[in-house]
């Protein structure tokens, strides 16, 4: 009971104060990390129409670290995944999408695809796992 009154308290100050110095603080951005990527793209786990190619060639362009992954929603068509580098070299993104369901009726439904990795020297390598498929990327920097 205690806690919840102190979250009040303070959504009710920040509400007062006009938020101001009440938000939660953006990461930070690096350019550290900036260039272009060129690598492939494959499938790990999962497998028809809706994971796309089993793999592909890539070319991801980081500016300010951040880029956007080219996420296979209903291949051939993709939609930009943005992801965001942090200083450290952690790579992450996440969005929901829309889709059909698994049930007889193809109801549709939303769900999140969610990109995490590391970039290590030159090598970007990430995840990107959503409903049905895993995938791996894997590009250097050129």
């Amino acid at each position: 009971m205690q806690r919840r009154f102190g979250r009040l308290v303070l959504v009710f100050g920040c509400l007062l104060a006009g938020t101001a110095g009440c938000s939660t603080p953006a990461p930070p951005v690096t350019a550290a990390f900036d260039g272009s990527y060129i690598g492939q793209d494959s499938l790990v786990g999962g497998g028809g129409f809706l994971c796309g190619l089993p793999l592909r060639d890539l070319m991801i362009t980081v500016r300010n670290g951040e880029f956007d992954y080219p996420f296979q929603v209903a291949p051939p068509r993709d939609a930009p995944l943005p992801a965001r580098i942090a200083p450290d070299g952690t790579v992450a993104g996440q969005m929901q999408y829309g889709t059909t369901g698994n049930s007889p009726r193809r109801d549709y439904i939303t769900a999140w695809v969610i990109l995490s990795g590391r970039i290590t020297g030159t090598i970007l390598d990430a995840t990107i796992v959503d409903l049905r498929c895993a995938r791996r990327l894997v590009v250097r920097r050129n």
